[in-house]
Protein backbone atom coordinates (compact mmCIF):
# COMPACT_ATOMS: atom_id res chain seq x y z
CA UNK A 1 0.00 0.00 0.00
CA UNK A 2 1.30 3.44 -0.87
CA UNK A 3 1.01 6.41 1.42
CA UNK A 4 0.74 9.81 -0.23
CA UNK A 5 1.81 12.79 1.86
CA UNK A 6 2.27 16.51 1.23
CA UNK A 7 5.48 18.22 2.30
CA UNK A 8 4.32 21.82 1.88
CA UNK A 9 2.29 23.47 4.65
CA UNK A 10 1.53 27.18 4.76
CA UNK A 11 2.48 28.90 8.03
CA UNK A 12 -0.21 31.31 9.20
CA UNK A 13 0.90 33.69 11.92
CA UNK A 14 -1.99 34.57 14.18
CA UNK A 15 -2.11 37.08 16.96
CA UNK A 16 -2.03 34.34 19.62
CA UNK A 17 0.80 32.30 18.06
CA UNK A 18 1.62 30.22 14.97
CA UNK A 19 -0.76 27.73 13.33
CA UNK A 20 -0.15 25.30 10.47
CA UNK A 21 -2.72 25.27 7.65
CA UNK A 22 -2.91 22.45 5.08
CA UNK A 23 -2.44 23.16 1.40
CA UNK A 24 -5.61 24.07 -0.46
CA UNK A 25 -7.13 21.13 -2.34
CA UNK A 26 -5.94 18.40 0.09
CA UNK A 27 -6.70 17.33 3.62
CA UNK A 28 -3.80 16.37 5.89
CA UNK A 29 -4.28 13.73 8.56
CA UNK A 30 -1.14 12.28 10.14
CA UNK A 31 1.08 10.98 7.30
CA UNK A 32 -1.76 10.58 4.76
CA UNK A 33 -3.10 13.06 2.25
CA UNK A 34 -6.47 12.64 0.59
CA UNK A 35 -7.75 14.43 -2.50
CA UNK A 36 -6.69 14.59 -6.11
CA UNK A 37 -2.87 14.44 -6.60
CA UNK A 38 -3.17 17.15 -9.22
CA UNK A 39 -4.49 19.54 -6.57
CA UNK A 40 -1.55 18.99 -4.18
CA UNK A 41 1.27 21.52 -4.40
CA UNK A 42 5.03 20.74 -4.53
CA UNK A 43 6.01 18.02 -2.12
CA UNK A 44 3.65 15.19 -3.07
CA UNK A 45 5.41 11.83 -2.70
CA UNK A 46 4.73 8.14 -2.41
CA UNK A 47 6.23 5.79 0.20
CA UNK A 48 6.65 2.16 -0.87
CA UNK A 49 7.51 -0.67 1.57
CA UNK A 50 11.18 -1.55 1.12
CA UNK A 51 13.43 -4.10 2.87
CA UNK A 52 17.14 -4.01 1.86
CA UNK A 53 19.02 -7.29 1.39
CA UNK A 54 22.07 -5.91 3.21
CA UNK A 55 22.70 -3.38 5.96
CA UNK A 56 22.61 0.29 4.92
CA UNK A 57 24.73 2.89 6.76
CA UNK A 58 25.16 6.66 6.62
CA UNK A 59 28.01 8.00 4.47
CA UNK A 60 28.98 11.53 5.45
CA UNK A 61 29.36 13.85 8.43
CA UNK A 62 26.37 15.51 10.08
CA UNK A 63 23.89 13.98 7.62
CA UNK A 64 20.33 15.17 8.34
CA UNK A 65 17.30 12.89 8.61
CA UNK A 66 14.19 14.88 7.70
CA UNK A 67 10.45 14.60 8.33
CA UNK A 68 9.77 14.36 4.60
CA UNK A 69 11.86 13.41 1.52
CA UNK A 70 12.86 16.94 0.54
CA UNK A 71 16.01 18.99 1.16
CA UNK A 72 14.15 22.31 1.39
CA UNK A 73 15.02 24.67 4.22
CA UNK A 74 11.50 24.43 5.65
CA UNK A 75 11.56 20.61 5.88
CA UNK A 76 11.94 19.74 9.61
CA UNK A 77 15.12 17.90 10.62
CA UNK A 78 14.34 15.05 13.07
CA UNK A 79 17.84 13.65 13.64
CA UNK A 80 21.37 13.48 12.21
CA UNK A 81 24.23 11.00 11.96
CA UNK A 82 27.63 10.35 10.43
CA UNK A 83 29.52 7.67 8.52
CA UNK A 84 29.02 4.13 9.82
CA UNK A 85 25.69 4.67 11.59
CA UNK A 86 23.41 1.77 10.61
CA UNK A 87 19.87 2.57 9.47
CA UNK A 88 16.63 0.62 9.89
CA UNK A 89 15.13 1.07 6.41
CA UNK A 90 11.40 0.29 6.01
CA UNK A 91 10.37 2.23 2.90
CA UNK A 92 11.48 4.23 -0.14
CA UNK A 93 10.19 7.48 -1.67
CA UNK A 94 11.11 7.77 -5.33
CA UNK A 95 12.02 11.30 -6.45
CA UNK A 96 13.20 12.65 -9.84
CA UNK A 97 16.84 13.11 -8.77
CA UNK A 98 17.69 10.80 -5.83
CA UNK A 99 15.36 8.36 -4.09
CA UNK A 100 14.92 8.77 -0.31
CA UNK A 101 14.89 5.95 2.26
CA UNK A 102 12.30 5.97 5.03
CA UNK A 103 13.93 4.85 8.30
CA UNK A 104 12.81 4.24 11.87
CA UNK A 105 14.63 6.27 14.54
CA UNK A 106 15.45 4.94 18.00
CA UNK A 107 12.41 6.69 19.46
CA UNK A 108 10.13 4.94 16.95
CA UNK A 109 9.62 8.07 14.83
CA UNK A 110 9.97 7.76 11.06
CA UNK A 111 12.30 9.99 9.05
CA UNK A 112 13.78 10.25 5.54
CA UNK A 113 17.39 10.28 4.30
CA UNK A 114 18.51 10.89 0.73
CA UNK A 115 19.95 7.65 -0.65
CA UNK A 116 23.15 9.21 -2.05
CA UNK A 117 24.14 9.99 1.56
CA UNK A 118 24.09 6.25 2.39
CA UNK A 119 26.08 3.15 1.47
CA UNK A 120 23.32 2.19 -1.02
CA UNK A 121 22.66 5.20 -3.32
CA UNK A 122 19.56 4.86 -5.52
CA UNK A 123 18.95 7.22 -8.43
CA UNK A 124 15.52 8.50 -9.38
CA UNK A 125 14.01 8.42 -12.86
CA UNK A 126 15.24 11.92 -13.72
CA UNK A 127 18.58 11.75 -11.90
CA UNK A 128 22.07 11.86 -13.44
CA UNK A 129 23.47 8.70 -14.97
CA UNK A 130 26.97 7.26 -14.70
CA UNK A 131 28.64 6.96 -18.12
CA UNK A 132 29.69 3.43 -19.01
CA UNK A 133 33.49 3.24 -19.58
CA UNK A 134 34.40 2.30 -23.15
CA UNK A 135 37.46 0.17 -23.81
CA UNK A 136 39.12 1.36 -27.00
CA UNK A 137 40.58 -1.42 -29.12
CA UNK A 138 42.59 -1.14 -32.35
CA UNK A 139 40.46 -1.47 -35.46
CA UNK A 140 41.04 -4.42 -37.79
CA UNK A 141 42.78 -3.14 -40.91
CA UNK A 142 41.13 -4.24 -44.19
CA UNK A 143 43.15 -6.37 -46.56
CA UNK A 144 43.50 -4.14 -49.62
CA UNK A 145 46.15 -3.99 -52.33
CA UNK A 146 48.28 -0.87 -52.48
CA UNK A 147 47.76 1.48 -55.44
CA UNK A 148 50.11 0.99 -58.37
CA UNK A 149 53.42 2.84 -58.19
CA UNK A 150 54.30 4.95 -61.23
CA UNK A 151 57.58 4.00 -62.90
CA UNK A 152 59.52 5.68 -65.73
CA UNK A 153 60.99 3.57 -68.52
CA UNK A 154 64.70 4.14 -69.06
CA UNK A 155 64.43 5.10 -72.77
CA UNK A 156 61.21 7.10 -72.68
CA UNK A 157 60.13 10.41 -71.29
CA UNK A 158 56.56 9.16 -70.69
CA UNK A 159 55.41 7.87 -67.34
CA UNK A 160 53.78 4.44 -67.23
CA UNK A 161 52.06 2.69 -64.39
CA UNK A 162 53.48 -0.70 -63.46
CA UNK A 163 51.30 -2.91 -61.14
CA UNK A 164 53.06 -4.08 -58.02
CA UNK A 165 52.44 -7.07 -55.78
CA UNK A 166 49.65 -6.18 -53.36
CA UNK A 167 50.63 -6.00 -49.71
CA UNK A 168 48.53 -8.27 -47.48
CA UNK A 169 48.11 -7.05 -43.91
CA UNK A 170 47.44 -9.86 -41.39
CA UNK A 171 44.30 -9.36 -39.25
CA UNK A 172 44.81 -7.75 -35.85
CA UNK A 173 43.20 -9.35 -32.81
CA UNK A 174 41.53 -6.61 -30.73
CA UNK A 175 43.02 -6.26 -27.26
CA UNK A 176 43.29 -3.49 -24.70
CA UNK A 177 46.71 -1.77 -24.65
CA UNK A 178 48.73 -2.74 -21.60
CA UNK A 179 49.30 0.85 -20.49
CA UNK A 180 45.92 2.51 -21.12
CA UNK A 181 44.72 2.09 -17.53
CA UNK A 182 41.43 0.38 -18.55
CA UNK A 183 40.22 -3.00 -17.37
CA UNK A 184 40.27 -5.83 -19.93
CA UNK A 185 38.31 -9.01 -19.17
CA UNK A 186 39.38 -12.22 -20.89
CA UNK A 187 36.50 -14.42 -22.17
CA UNK A 188 38.11 -17.42 -20.47
CA UNK A 189 38.35 -15.77 -17.05
CA UNK A 190 36.10 -17.46 -14.46
CA UNK A 191 33.08 -15.51 -13.26
CA UNK A 192 33.18 -14.11 -9.68
CA UNK A 193 31.83 -16.57 -7.14
CA UNK A 194 30.04 -13.99 -5.03
CA UNK A 195 27.09 -11.82 -6.01
CA UNK A 196 26.09 -10.77 -2.50
CA UNK A 197 27.47 -7.30 -1.54
CA UNK A 198 28.37 -8.54 1.95
CA UNK A 199 30.86 -11.06 0.49
CA UNK A 200 32.20 -9.03 -2.43
CA UNK A 201 35.19 -7.62 -0.51
CA UNK A 202 37.03 -10.91 -0.04
CA UNK A 203 36.61 -14.53 -1.10
CA UNK A 204 37.22 -16.85 1.88
CA UNK A 205 38.78 -20.28 1.46
CA UNK A 206 36.23 -23.11 1.84
CA UNK A 207 36.62 -25.22 4.97
CA UNK A 208 37.33 -28.91 4.33
CA UNK A 209 37.78 -31.95 6.58
CA UNK A 210 41.53 -31.27 6.56
CA UNK A 211 41.21 -27.56 7.46
CA UNK A 212 38.53 -27.58 10.18
CA UNK A 213 39.68 -25.09 12.86
CA UNK A 214 40.43 -26.63 16.23
CA UNK A 215 37.77 -24.39 17.79
CA UNK A 216 35.12 -26.15 15.67
CA UNK A 217 36.29 -29.76 15.92
CA UNK A 218 34.48 -30.48 19.21
CA UNK A 219 31.22 -28.69 18.33
CA UNK A 220 27.98 -30.37 17.32
CA UNK A 221 26.95 -30.51 13.66
CA UNK A 222 24.60 -27.49 13.87
CA UNK A 223 27.18 -25.48 15.84
CA UNK A 224 29.86 -26.24 13.21
CA UNK A 225 27.59 -25.06 10.39
CA UNK A 226 26.72 -21.88 12.32
CA UNK A 227 30.41 -21.24 13.12
CA UNK A 228 31.26 -21.30 9.40
CA UNK A 229 29.03 -18.24 8.86
CA UNK A 230 31.44 -16.33 11.12
CA UNK A 231 34.70 -17.95 9.94
CA UNK A 232 33.86 -17.31 6.27
CA UNK A 233 32.77 -13.72 7.10
CA UNK A 234 29.23 -14.27 5.79
CA UNK A 235 27.67 -13.07 9.08
CA UNK A 236 28.93 -9.72 10.38
CA UNK A 237 28.47 -7.92 13.67
CA UNK A 238 24.89 -6.63 14.11
CA UNK A 239 25.23 -5.04 17.55
CA UNK A 240 24.90 -1.53 16.08
CA UNK A 241 21.35 -2.19 14.84
CA UNK A 242 18.40 -0.58 16.60
CA UNK A 243 17.12 -2.78 19.49
CA UNK A 244 20.00 -5.19 18.82
CA UNK A 245 19.75 -6.79 22.28
CA UNK A 246 16.32 -8.29 21.57
CA UNK A 247 16.91 -9.39 17.96
CA UNK A 248 17.10 -13.18 17.74
CA UNK A 249 16.12 -15.62 15.00
CA UNK A 250 16.34 -19.33 14.19
CA UNK A 251 16.15 -21.14 10.83
CA UNK A 252 15.81 -24.83 9.98
CA UNK A 253 18.18 -25.99 7.21
CA UNK A 254 18.84 -29.27 5.38
CA UNK A 255 21.85 -30.17 3.23
CA UNK A 256 22.43 -32.17 0.07
CA UNK A 257 25.50 -34.32 -0.62
CA UNK A 258 27.28 -31.34 -2.24
CA UNK A 259 27.40 -29.34 1.01
CA UNK A 260 24.72 -26.86 -0.06
CA UNK A 261 21.13 -26.32 1.07
CA UNK A 262 18.71 -28.95 -0.18
CA UNK A 263 15.82 -26.51 0.35
CA UNK A 264 15.22 -22.86 1.25
CA UNK A 265 15.94 -22.23 4.98
CA UNK A 266 12.73 -22.44 7.04
CA UNK A 267 11.96 -19.64 9.52
CA UNK A 268 11.38 -21.09 13.01
CA UNK A 269 11.77 -18.07 15.32
CA UNK A 270 9.85 -15.80 15.09
CA UNK A 271 6.98 -18.02 13.99
CA UNK A 272 5.89 -15.59 11.23
CA UNK A 273 7.28 -12.64 9.30
CA UNK A 274 6.96 -9.61 11.63
CA UNK A 275 5.53 -7.08 9.19
CA UNK A 276 4.87 -4.66 12.07
CA UNK A 277 8.46 -4.87 13.40
CA UNK A 278 10.83 -3.07 10.96
CA UNK A 279 13.97 -3.76 13.00
CA UNK A 280 13.27 -7.51 13.07
CA UNK A 281 12.49 -7.52 9.32
CA UNK A 282 15.91 -6.01 8.60
CA UNK A 283 17.56 -8.52 10.96
CA UNK A 284 15.90 -11.49 9.21
CA UNK A 285 16.93 -10.16 5.80
CA UNK A 286 20.52 -9.88 7.05
CA UNK A 287 20.47 -13.50 8.32
CA UNK A 288 19.08 -14.81 5.03
CA UNK A 289 21.73 -12.88 3.06
CA UNK A 290 24.47 -14.44 5.24
CA UNK A 291 23.18 -17.97 4.57
CA UNK A 292 22.91 -17.32 0.82
CA UNK A 293 26.49 -16.06 0.70
CA UNK A 294 28.00 -19.07 2.48
CA UNK A 295 25.75 -21.44 0.50
CA UNK A 296 27.32 -20.09 -2.70
CA UNK A 297 30.74 -20.94 -1.29
CA UNK A 298 29.59 -24.32 0.03
CA UNK A 299 29.55 -25.59 3.63
CA UNK A 300 31.70 -28.26 5.20
CA UNK A 301 29.08 -30.69 6.52
CA UNK A 302 30.51 -33.18 9.07
CA UNK A 303 30.00 -36.87 8.14
CA UNK A 304 27.92 -37.30 11.30
CA UNK A 305 25.12 -35.34 9.63
CA UNK A 306 24.65 -37.86 6.82
CA UNK A 307 24.89 -40.87 9.15
CA UNK A 308 22.26 -39.57 11.58
CA UNK A 309 18.48 -39.84 11.43
CA UNK A 310 17.73 -36.11 11.77
CA UNK A 311 18.26 -34.07 8.62
CA UNK A 312 17.03 -30.58 9.66
CA UNK A 313 19.48 -28.50 11.67
CA UNK A 314 18.57 -25.35 13.60
CA UNK A 315 20.81 -22.30 13.00
CA UNK A 316 20.42 -19.51 15.57
CA UNK A 317 21.24 -15.84 14.97
CA UNK A 318 21.65 -13.00 17.45
CA UNK A 319 23.33 -9.59 17.54
CA UNK A 320 26.89 -10.00 18.79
Amino acid sequence: MRLVASAVLAAVIAAGGIALAPVSGAQVSGAQVTGSPAAVARGTYTVEPFTPTAAITIQGTGVRLRAEPFAAKDTPVLSSGSTGMQLTVVGIARQPDWNWYQVVLRNGQKAFIRSDLTSAPSRGQGGPTIPTPVINTPAVLPQQPLPPVPSKPVNSGAISLTPTTPLVVPPVTPSAPADNGLLSISPSAPAPRFTDPAAATAAPTPITAATVPSTMANLGVAEQIRAQLNVNRCWTDSSSMMDAQRLKAAFGVTFGPDGRFAAEPRLITPAAEPSNDPAMMVFLAKARAAMRTCNTLGFYVPPAYYSGDTRELVLEFSAR
